[in-house]
C-alpha cells in the first residue's frame, strides 16, 4: 500500500495510535536539491536548516503530490518554519496547492489543560484521516529495540545501524536488524544536531565502535543520558552541530560537564553540515 500520509518533523511518532494502520512515511531527513530555475530557493533565508529547505524544495518540485495529507510535527526542530513558509509559498502560488498540510502539536504535559490540548490536536488529525483505509498495525518498536541492543553490544557498525533507521523512517516499514559482524576500537557515542547522511557515521566507523547514536532518528531514550553512557561503556562522546543550528548547541555545555564527571572524553567537531561530505571531516578524531 503506497504511503497516504507524509510526515515531517524530527521525532514525529510514526506508531502513534492516531496513525495506527495508516500508510505513512517520514520525509524529514530526505535531501532535495532545487529544481532548475527554482523560484523558491532564492527566497529561503540562510537561517533555515537543511531539512526545512529540502522539504520546501520538495513541495515546489511536486515530490509529495501522491500523498493524501502532509502532517508537520510541531515539536520537531524547524517544523514551524517549514509549515509557515509552505503556507506563504502557497499563497504566492510558488508551490502546488495540494496535498493538504496539517500542523500537529502536542505539549506532552500532565496537567488537565495540557491533556485537553493534546486531545484536541489528536482529534483534529483523526478527523482528517477518518476516510483513509487502514491496514494491519506494524510493530516498529520491536525491531528498533533489537537494532539498538545490537548496536550497544558492538554487533553492527554505526553507519549500517543509521542506514537501517533512516530507511525505516523513509519507507514507514519496520527497521531492518541485519548486522555485518563485531566492531572494534574505542566505544563511541554521537550527539548533537540531526544528520541526513551517513558520511560522519562511516568516518566514525574507522575511529571505533559507535555504540550509542543520540542524534536519531528514533533515539534510545528509555534511560537518562548518564545511565546510557555508563551502561554502554562509552569512552568518547563526539559532538557536532549543523552550521545553521540554533537549538542543539545549547545542550553542549551540560553534556560536556556530564562527560567530564564520568571520565568520558568529549570531542567537539564543531560545525558539520547535516548532509556532510568527507571533506567536511578531519582525518582522525582530534
Amino acid at each position: 500500500m503506497p504511503a497516504q500520509i507524509l510526515l515531517f518533523g524530527h521525532g514525529v511518532p510514526l506508531s502513534d495510535p492516531v496513525l495506527a494502520g495508516l500508510a505513512v512515511r517520514d520525509v524529514t531527513r530526505l535531501y532535495r536539491a532545487p529544481i532548475p530555475g527554482s523560484r523558491v530557493a532564492p527566497l529561503l533565508e540562510p537561517f533555515l536548516d537543511p531539512f526545512v529547505r529540502a522539504f520546501l524544495l520538495g513541495l515546489e518540485a511536486g515530490a509529495f503530490q501522491d500523498a493524501s495529507l502532509v502532517v508537520i510535527w510541531r515539536q520537531g526542530a524547524g517544523a514551524l518554519h517549514a509549515y509557515r513558509y509552505a503556507q506563504e509559498l502557497r499563497r504566492l502560488g510558488l508551490v502546488p496547492a495540494l496535498p493538504r498540510l496539517h500542523l500537529w502539536n502536542r505539549t506532552g504535559g500532565e496537567t488537565e489543560a495540557a491533556r485537553a490540548f493534546d486531545a484536541t490536536q489528536d482529534a483534529a488529525l483523526a478527523a482528517l484521516t477518518a476516510g483513509l483505509p487502514r491496514g494491519p498495525v506494524l510493530d516498529r518498536e520491536g525491531p528498533l529495540a533489537v537494532l539498538d541492543a545490537r548496536q550497544a553490544a558492538g554487533l553492527i557498525s554505526g553507519s549500517l545501524a543509521f542506514a537501517h533507521r533512516l530507511k525505516a523512517r523513509a519507507t514507514g516499514l519496520p527497521a531492518a536488524t541485519e548486522t555485518a559482524g563485531q566492531t572494534s576500537g574505542p566505544r563511541l557515542a554521537l550527539a548533537g544536531a540531526p544528520l541526513g547522511s551517513d558520511r560522519l557515521h562511516r568516518w566514525l566507523d574507522r575511529q571505533g565502535q559507535l555504540v550509542l547514536d543520540l542524534q536519531g532518528p528514533d533515539v534510545p531514550n528509555r534511560y537518562p543520558l548518564e545511565r546510557m553512557l555508563e551502561r554502554r561503556g562509552v569512552e568518547i562522546l563526539v559532538w557536532q552541530v549543523d552550521p545553521h543550528d540554533d537549538l542543539h548547541g545549547w545542550k553542549a555545555p551540560a553534556t560536556h560537564a556530564l562527560c567530564r564527571r564520568l571520565g568520558i572524553r568529549f570531542v567537539d567537531l564543531g560545525y558539520i553540515p547535516a548532509f556532510a561530505s568527507f571533506r567536511d571531516l578531519p582525518e582522525v578524531l582530534p
